[in-house]
């Protein structure tokens, strides 16, 4: 599925799975597809840093023992870059970050802010005690062409 030569960003994301999983404790899987990691500089750093912090939520609340970061093309020809856990899931007020709840904090909901700067989202599968899957949106016209 990857081809040979790399993007930034494929490598950045593979090499920071490879630093989470030596931290222990839950494993990191990566299956993307390089041709969905070909964005700009700028949005290249965002769809990294939004990585990073999803992964952090996953360390700090999920008490998952896997984690897999993916990538799929969609139909509409946007970009999904996907984080999904076998943890305990999100409570309903958790699922959009609110800042407004006491008991909450602003990480999801500042990178849902700096991800709508691009006109992409983060959309959030949870349940309690089946997992996460956060799935960043990120439209064909960010793509860049080979």
């Amino acid at each position: 599925m990857c081809s040979a030569k790399r993007t930034e960003l494929f490598t950045r994301l593979v090499e920071l799975c490879d630093e989470f999983r030596s931290h222990g404790g839950i494993g990191c899987e990566v299956a993307l597809d390089e041709l969905h990691t070909r964005f700009d500089e700028e949005v290249s750093e965002v769809v990294f840093r939004t990585v990073r912090e999803l992964l952090t939520n996953v360390r700090q609340h999920a008490k998952a023992t896997g984690v897999q970061v993916s990538s799929v093309g969609r139909r509409d020809g946007s970009i999904g870059i996907v984080v999904a856990d076998d943890g305990i899931g999100l409570p309903p007020h958790r699922r959009r970050g609110n800042p407004l709840d006491e008991r909450g904090g602003i990480g999801l909901w500042s990178i849902d802010q700096r991800l709508r700067a691009f006109d992409a989202v983060l959309d959030i599968e949870a349940a309690d005690g089946a997992g996460t899957r956060a799935m960043v949106i990120l439209p064909s016209h960010l793509v860049v062409a080979e």
